[in-house]
């Protein structure tokens, strides 16, 4: 098969990103982060810190596939290759709700000073 045919495919993996909304920062309070590549963004509104995430992603695995690494960084985040359907997997990623309790120390300092 013709090497330049790969070129021209479109490899879709799936990524999990988490929008955090932080109210102290004026310009630009959406944070958009991907756990998969360890990638965050951030805009004005949602939409835009997608927008910038996906730029941020693009950044990072361009620079990694000039580096030669692109396929070590994605290994190393957990992906699997299918080299016989072109295809990526992403790694198992797992949310749960989960309350940490702050040992007596660190909450004497948050709430005494």
């Amino acid at each position: 098969m013709n090497s330049s045919y790969y070129y021209c495919m479109s490899t879709f993996f799936p990524l999990t990103v988490k929008i955090i909304y932080e109210k102290e920062s004026k310009d630009a309070p959406f944070v958009a982060y991907t756990p998969e590549l360890d990638i965050s963004s951030c805009g004005p509104t949602e939409e835009k810190a997608r927008e910038n995430l996906k730029e941020a992603i693009e950044l990072s695995l361009e620079g990694a596939a000039e580096d030669g690494t692109l396929r070590d960084l994605l290994l190393e985040a957990g992906f699997k290759l299918n080299r016989e359907k072109r295809s990526l997997s992403s790694p198992q990623t797992f949310f749960f709700p989960w309350q940490f309790v702050l040992p007596p120390k660190l909450e004497k300092k948050l709430w005494l000073g």
